[in-house]
């Protein structure tokens, strides 16, 4: 059913460089269950197997199809926007799974979430008393500076 499937690329030499893993019949079960899982997490259908996702034309170089039936109407799927709904919301679990990102580990139908904006990494937030102490310090010790150089001056007049 062409309008319930969903393309799936994976580009794991690019993520991954020498230590790409080889994609097999174990990493297609932990796809179909990270599916599953994903389902159960969006919707009640609570009852979701790794039985129900169907992966078709799978390619050599890791791309296939894959479409979720209906737990209780086993030939039925479920409707594309639920099936895009719940991969979009567990998207980066999803990634985390394969150790992939959403530019190495493609839905094709299925736009990717924005990541929220890194917050620039600041510093501890320092405390008023400290800035206070240290400008009252720093002036104590710029005019003992001053009254040192100014005696030493008096003194070869």
């Amino acid at each position: 059913d062409a309008q319930n499937a969903f393309k799936v690329r994976l580009s794991l030499k690019t993520a991954l460089g020498e230590n790409a893993y080889a994609w097999d019949a174990q990493e297609e079960f932990l796809f179909k269950a990270m599916v599953a899982f994903a389902m159960r997490r969006y919707s009640s259908r609570s009852t979701t197997q790794t039985a129900n996702v169907l992966l078709c034309n799978v390619t050599d170089r890791v791309s296939f199809w894959f479409v979720v039936t209906d737990p209780s109407r086993n030939l039925t799927t479920v409707p594309g926007r639920e099936v895009e709904a719940a991969i979009r919301m567990n998207r980066h679990r999803i990634n985390s799974a394969f150790l992939l990102s959403d530019r190495t580990l493609q839905f094709l139908k299925i736009t990717s979430t924005l990541a929220p904006p890194l917050e620039p990494s600041t510093p501890p937030s320092t405390p008023v008393w400290l800035i206070v102490f240290g400008v009252v310090l720093c002036l104590t010790l710029a005019g003992i500076v001053f009254l040192i150089a100014g005696g030493i001056r008096q003194r070869r007049r």
